[in-house]
């Protein structure tokens, strides 16, 4: 990440970027810090870049052109093509308020240009000319743009991998799903007669993590109850027989929330349960792409599910051929049952018909889309929670007519089997019989997770005839997508 700063004061960001944990990133090449001096772009003989306002009124105010000249300098000299120059972000009280959304985002920038102003402000004709964000860091008044700067650079810094040494400690910290974090403590046991919570010296991890959460909440209702007030109950409900949908949503759903809620749908009795969501909680629906459709089951996947005005991101992952109709079958279905989709992404996962496509995914590159795409549903919820919630618009078909997928050749050696029961359990259609061991093909969904998960080799199949027509005419990496 490289920070340019625009400044009549480099040194005061120098001083405070070069010391610390930004100090250490700097000198690792992880951040890049470039201050340039506005006054060194002043075509006066007394390096003056500051003249009385036009109308009357206190102070001074910035020149355009020395500004626009050390801007230029930076931005380069082809200044046409805007959408490929960084950011330009002016440091007012007349911007946005940072929060943690805003720094994720800006975190996922290559670079990016501080503008800092000074005195009454900037002439409005260069910020029209060159700012693409106004930033605020509170309501209040600061004689310059420097100290916000520096505040900027250290809240984004945190975000770019490899500046902490712990990567959790960017992630799961103080502001993250609107919570204030839990109290922190170290050795001695006991302080002043204050002793160390039990729950921390006993070891139990779970225990650990119910109880921070706990004072998370408490010390948030004590201290800043208006956060409770967007705080939201994430939920992931997934549908993954062999797991690459599960590892995909997994990754997702870690991007928006510290504390987040599983359903596996694959585990039938969970299927069979209702599961009720408020306004106040937040759906993310994922499943396999079958034949470009979602999974043909006996109680339709989702069908338990009831929203009140909920909104939610609904996930297709496929094997790179095509996620087709699913997304909008996904939606429609999810709608009529009280959510609101609010976005949809399709990724790429292994294919469990040919070890060719989608092998490896998700890979680095994915993971830093679906990065990307959690930020930006965390800004679909705050734009929602303002204004309303917006129904995304998704191709394909709601409805698609139920296809009927060509069966694989499946082959059971009863030889090798231990009768461990492992296939019956796994089945997410209840398609194998526990006392034969034989496979119901009027319930049989292909989706491999009998085979994979037989320790014993007893169960094969053979997949050759589809993996060649489809390593033949989609080998070529498809794209994540999200709308």
């Amino acid at each position: 990440m490289k920070f340019h700063v625009l400044t009549l004061f480099p040194e005061m960001i120098e001083n405070a970027v070069h010391t610390s944990i930004t100090g250490r990133a700097l000198k690792k090449g992880t951040l890049s810090l470039h201050t340039v001096n506005i006054r060194d772009f002043s075509d006066n003989k007394h390096m003056r870049v500051d003249d009385y306002p036009y109308g009357g009124g206190a102070g001074m105010v910035m020149q355009p052109e020395p500004v626009f000249r050390a801007w230029k300098s930076v931005a380069g000299a082809d200044c046409v093509n805007r959408e490929k120059m960084p950011r330009c972000i002016y440091l007012t009280p007349q911007g946005k308020v940072l929060n943690q959304t805003m720094v994720e985002e800006l975190a996922m920038e290559e670079e990016l240009i501080l503008l800092c102003g000074h005195y009454e402000g900037i002439d409005e004709r260069v910020l029209e000319e060159v700012v693409t964000d106004y930033v605020s860091i509170g309501d209040y008044v600061l004689t310059g743009g420097e100290l916000a700067a520096c505040v900027l650079i250290d809240a984004v810094s945190r975000f770019v991998p490899g500046v902490l040494s712990n990567q959790e400690s960017s992630q799961f910290e103080s502001m993250q799903d609107h919570l204030l974090e839990y109290p922190h403590y170290t050795r001695p046991e006991a302080w002043h007669d204050r002793k160390v919570p039990e729950v921390l010296l006993q070891g139990d991890h779970r225990k650990i993590q119910a109880w921070r959460l706990e004072q998370s909440v408490e010390r948030t209702r004590q201290r800043r109850p208006d956060l409770l007030e967007k705080n939201r109950q994430v939920t992931a409900a997934f549908f993954s027989p062999t797991g690459g949908t599960r590892k995909t949503v997994e990754i997702f759903t870690e991007f928006l929330t510290q504390n987040p809620r599983y359903l596996d749908l694959g585990r039938r009795k969970l299927r069979k349960e209702k599961w009720k969501f408020s306004s106040k909680d937040f759906l993310v629906a994922a499943a396999p792409v079958y034949g470009g459709q979602l999974p043909d089951i006996q109680e339709p996947l989702f069908s338990n599910l009831q929203g009140e005005k909920t909104p939610c991101v609904i996930m297709a992952a496929y094997g790179n051929r095509h996620y087709d109709d699913t997304l909008a079958q996904m939606q429609h279905r999810l709608e009529k049952q009280g959510f609101i989709c609010i976005g949809a992404i399709a990724p790429i996962v292994p294919h469990v018909y040919s070890e060719v496509l989608g092998n490896g995914r998700p890979d680095e590159k994915d993971v830093q889309i679906l990065r990307r795409f959690a930020v930006e549903t965390k800004k679909r919820v705050e734009n929602g929670e303002k204004y309303g919630f917006v129904s995304v618009q998704l191709p394909g078909n709601p409805e698609p007519a139920p296809k009927q997928m060509k069966p694989v050749k499946k082959y059971f050696r009863r030889e090798l089997c231990r009768n461990c029961q492992a296939c019956v359990q796994k089945c997410p259609v209840n398609g194998i019989s526990q006392e034969t061991l034989e496979i119901r093909e009027d319930l049989c969904l292909n989706c491999m997770a009998c085979v994979k998960v037989c320790a014993a080799g007893a169960r094969t199949c053979d997949c050759s005839q589809v993996a060649e027509y489809l390593e033949k005419n989609y080998r070529a990496p498809k794209e994540i997508q999200y709308f």
